[in-house]
This record gives C-alpha cells, sequence and structure tokens, in this order.
C-alpha cells in the first residue's frame, strides 16, 4: 500500500503576528481534528518569541511584496519536505476542514480562481495549495522581477514552463471548491483569502480582530474591513472609523477613499 501523502503548512508574517498565529493554530485545530494532521510547520518571522511552543525560521522583517514574493519563491524549497504545503496568511486559512478532498493530491497548485481573467484563472496564492515539486520547480526559475506578486508569477507568466515539467493546475471547478476569494460562493469551500472576509469569520470576536490589526493595515486597508463590521459588528466598524481617524489625523493627511469592491488580484503589500 502506497505511503499515505504527507501534507505542511507555511505562514510568512512580520506585521500581523498575532493574527497569523491565529490562523495558523486554527488552521491546524481543524485539520488534526479531521484526521489530517501537518506533518510539517513552516512559520517564517522575525518574531519567534510571538510563536510561542510553535517552530520558527526567524526571517528580517518584511518591508516591501518583492521580499515577501522571494522568500516564497526561493526559501520555501529549501525547508519543505512534505510532499504537498498549504500557504496560509493572516486572511486567508482553513474555515471547513471536512470540505477537504482527495481530489486536492492530484494537483501541483490549487487557489481560488481570479475572476478577472478568461483564462488561466487558478488560483490566488494567499491561501494556496503547492506539491514539493512544484515548489522545487519554482525555485529554480529566472524570477526577472520580484515585483510582480508571486502567484501571478507561478499561475500566469510561468504557468506553461512548469505544466511543461509536469506540473499539474487544478482545473476552476476543484479551485472553487478549495478556496473562495471574489465574489463569494453559494457552497462551502475548505478555505477563504481576503481581509474583506475576515469581519464573517470573526464576528463572534470582532474586537480580537480589532485589536490585533496593525496601523499600517488600518490605514491601508479599512476600506474593505468596514462594509462587513458594518453588517456583522456595527459597534466594532465604529471602533476601526475612529481609530483610522486618529491615524489620519496623526499623519496630516486626507481620510482613505474606500474601495468600491474587493480586489481580484494579490495584495500589494508585505505580510
Amino acid at each position: 500500500m502506497a505511503a499515505k501523502p504527507s501534507l505542511a503548512v507555511a505562514i510568512v508574517d512580520t506585521d500581523l503576528h498575532v493574527l497569523a498565529r491565529q490562523a495558523l493554530l486554527h488552521s491546524m485545530r481543524l485539520m488534526e481534528a479531521q484526521g489530517l494532521p501537518f506533518s510539517q510547520v513552516l512559520i517564517y518571522s522575525d518574531r519567534p518569541e510571538l510563536w510561542p511552543g510553535l517552530p520558527v525560521i526567524p526571517v528580517p522583517t518584511l518591508r516591501s511584496i518583492t521580499e515577501y514574493n522571494l522568500l516564497i519563491t526561493r526559501e520555501l524549497a529549501g525547508h519543505l519536505s512534505a510532499d504537498h504545503v498549504l500557504v496560509i496568511q493572516y486572511d486567508g486559512f482553513v474555515l471547513n476542514a471536512d470540505q477537504f478532498s482527495p481530489h486536492f493530491l492530484h494537483y501541483d497548485y490549487i487557489g481560488a480562481p481570479w475572476p478577472n481573467y478568461p483564462d488561466n484563472e487558478v488560483g490566488n496564492g494567499g491561501f494556496s495549495w503547492r506539491s514539493r515539486r512544484l515548489v522545487h520547480a519554482v525555485a529554480q526559475l529566472d524570477y526577472p522581477d520580484p515585483t510582480e506578486a508571486e502567484d501571478l508569477f507561478i499561475c500566469r507568466t510561468m504557468r506553461p514552463v512548469l505544466e511543461q515539467a509536469g506540473c499539474r493546475f487544478a482545473p476552476k471547478a476543484i479551485a472553487q471548491h478549495f478556496s473562495v476569494e471574489f465574489p463569494a460562493v453559494p457552497f462551502p469551500t475548505f478555505g477563504f483569502h481576503g481581509i474583506f472576509h475576515l469581519p464573517s469569520v470573526y464576528r463572534e470576536a470582532p474586537d480580537f480582530l480589532l485589536d490585533h490589526l496593525s496601523d499600517r493595515i488600518v490605514r491601508s486597508r479599512s476600506g474593505y474591513l468596514l462594509p462587513g463590521l458594518d453588517a456583522v459588528a456595527p459597534a466594532a466598524a465604529q471602533r476601526l472609523r475612529e481609530r483610522l481617524a486618529r491615524l489620519t489625523a496623526a499623519d496630516g493627511a486626507s481620510p482613505p477613499i474606500s474601495p468600491a469592491a474587493a480586489p481580484a488580484s494579490s495584495p500589494e503589500s508585505p505580510r
């Protein structure tokens, strides 16, 4: 009988440590309860002391999305020993472990579909499934412009090259079951990605969410949080508006304009 494939989980965060740790622990608990424990945990952080009881690979504080892209595409290959890795973030993690499908094991990359591309629309990297084969293949690629989001680089720019190397990208139907980013879907998914989902995910603990948002996120991403908070936790939404106003006043700037819709590709800020 063939050995059961092993699964790792990886997270990179040097800004929202508490929320990132919560995302990891939540994902680990759900998978363990489903009989699908992670055989390897890969945490890349600049603050090992904020991850008590967990193994941390120390990294410098990330200052740009370029540094995040290079870490994921270069460093992960040097540490990954499991057959597959689930890449998660503070705003993208396991929601429904009972939606895990053995079909995921047939693919080298799965991520939520992007709605703004007519082809090669799979998949978003913030919550993604990657095989060791793909991770190592990506590490060997020339990455001439690491300002390009790593998921776009893998899933669009270099997808033909990776497919020629034998890597399989999940079809849209599998990707929709695996994760949701934008737009919402009317069925449960294994996981999600997108800060605009967090008010719903933390609907029972909105103050915990707000208490652990960094000033950077409040300044730059409040517009994605406020519609959801207004719907599920109006008092928390008011708290966020007041904090944003204080930061804006301290900066001497005008309040940021709320985005009209959720983003359909990777965020532009480091983790």
